[in-house]
């Protein structure tokens, strides 16, 4: 070759990034053509494995069991409470405040559920972390029915299963942000609209509620101990029954987990194992925190507190001095089923109102008619059909909005590798809400005579209710039209241009 032929040739060397915004658009490149090849990849392994049932599909399912087997746990106390009053009256009528410890472990045990399962959800992966909490969920209903206090003592009876639902209320925090991260990973995942598909998962929780209602009611008629107050032989069996019943759901969750697998978005991001250093996430993250954290504590404040002390604000103004367990019962599961369809016509609507959007109007409508229910309360006392109905709208308002889209918001308001981490704090938040709620509530509705009580309640969840549509104007972003990619890129560029990028995109 000649000194004019080789002097012809040149070689084109890409040229380094001249500054760190080059440099970030250079690896979020790389990143997304990386991507694109390990997406196809994992779908033909998917197809070897599962045929035509997806993993997406088989995360979705397992996840809304597993909420049907948390709501079932939580709230079928709120019957059996009535069950134990009547079966051990004097034992209660010396330490009241046992309902509310029973009540309140689960809430704390969920506290550190949320925040536990939340770091184990992004540092090891989602699928590990419902394992887990799957057999913690079959393990806490078969240790509450088998509960007993020492030499036949009521109060270790009761200590015990204080004790024992704390550690199933572990279980149950750990399903808030283990399973609502795979739910919306795999709506993602699958093409589908991620709303839809997360308060699909999320509905369950009310027909757990409603399922759990309805076991006890089946068991009080199979026993007829339920027709005299004096009568409380069945009692017992009853109560160990359906605590132990709780347990079943869970058998083939745990089956079906083993078979899921962590969804394509957290397996191609390559986070497993890696950690983000949490300053910089909450710099980013700060102000999405305080708008997830903040309005499901509100929510929690008025959805747990009327959840738990339904029967005894309903049984106060409608039941009458001569109600039964069964009486008490039935009218707690009208309420339920009164809620549900909240779930569903939010799961039907959210993509085309706005995840945003729906949870400012929950929070209006509830705030309204919790304050209309407490001017009316009076009125409403002669008017068992008409209150029922009013309390049944408000309930409707919370599934259809803040119950439902607190969950949602905060499963896809972060990134990859800090989702869980961050769901579980919000949601460990929406919990301590609860327990303030269950704890200050409660006492608030005893503090007054006749109807007083009742009236202070809701008129303080509609006040908390109106500060939550606030809270959701002011700081929350609307995230119906991103995917959960395009927040994943957003937030690796923000720790690329703070030198953390390393930790995020090394091998």
């Amino acid at each position: 070759m000649t000194e004019s032929e080789g002097s012809s040739i040149q070689v084109v060397e890409e040229e380094p990034p001249k500054n760190i915004y080059d440099r970030v658009n250079q690896k979020l490149a790389s990143a997304r053509y990386s991507e694109d090849n390990q997406a196809e990849q994992y779908r033909e392994e998917e197809v070897r494995l599962y045929g035509g049932f997806r993993s997406p599909t088989i995360s979705t399912i397992v996840s809304g069991i597993g909420f049907f087997s948390e709501a079932y746990d939580l709230y079928v106390v709120n019957v059996l409470s009535e069950l134990w009053k009547k079966e051990y009256p004097t034992y209660f009528s010396q330490n009241s405040s046992m309902i509310s410890r029973i009540g309140n472990s689960a809430i704390v045990g969920a506290i550190i559920g949320q925040l536990f399962f939340g770091l184990i959800g992004d540092r090891v992966g989602r699928k590990a972390g419902l394992l887990v909490t799957s057999t913690i969920l079959f393990l806490g209903p078969v240790l509450s029915s088998v509960s007993f206090g020492a030499n036949g003592s009521i109060n270790g009876l009761f200590w015990m299963l204080v004790v024992v639902r704390g550690f199933l209320g572990v279980g149950i925090g750990g399903e808030y942000p283990c399973a609502s991260v795979s739910a919306a990973e795999a709506g993602d995942d699958a093409k589908v609209k991620r709303g839809k598909t997360v308060l699909f998962v999320f509905s369950m929780q009310g027909v757990g509620q409603v399922v759990g209602i309805v076991v006890a009611i089946i068991a009080l008629l199979f026993t007829k101990s339920n027709f005299h107050v004096d009568n409380t032989s069945g009692f017992h069996a009853v109560w160990r029954f359906v605590l132990a019943f709780g347990a079943l759901p869970i058998i083939p969750v745990f089956v079906l987990r083993t078979r899921m697998r962590d969804s394509l978005r957290f397996r191609i991001a390559g986070y497993k194992r890696r950690k983000v250093p949490m300053l910089v996430t909450f710099r980013y993250y700060w102000i999405r925190l305080v708008g997830t954290a903040g309005c499901w504590f509100l929510n929690d404040i008025v959805q747990y507190s009327n959840g738990i002390f339904s029967s005894e604000i309903i049984t106060g103004v409608v039941a009458g001095s001569d109600k039964t367990v069964l009486d008490i019962a039935m009218f707690t599961l009208l309420v339920a089923i009164l809620t549900l369809p909240g779930y569903y016509v939010a799961a039907l609507t959210v993509d085309k109102i706005g995840h945003k959007r729906l949870q400012i109007i929950g929070f209006a409508c509830v705030g309204l008619c919790g304050i209309l229910i407490g001017g009316l309360i009076n009125q409403l006392e002669n008017q068992p059909g008409a209150f029922i109905l009013m309390y049944g709208i408000f309930l409707f308002f919370v599934q259809f909005g803040s119950n439902t889209t607190t969950f949602l918001l905060a499963a896809e308001l972060y990134s990859t590798p800090v989702r869980t981490t961050c769901a579980g704090i919000s949601a460990a938040f929406g919990k301590a809400g609860a327990a303030i709620g269950t704890q200050f509530l409660g006492p608030i509705e005893h503090a007054f005579s006749g109807n007083n009580g009742v009236r202070a309640v809701f008129i303080i969840a509609g006040g908390v209710s109106i500060l939550g549509a606030l809270l959701t104007w002011w700081v929350i972003p609307e995230p119906n039209k991103r995917t959960l990619e395009d927040e994943d890129f957003s937030f690796a560029e923000y720790c690329i241009r703070h030198g953390v990028d390393a930790k995020l995109f090394s091998s």
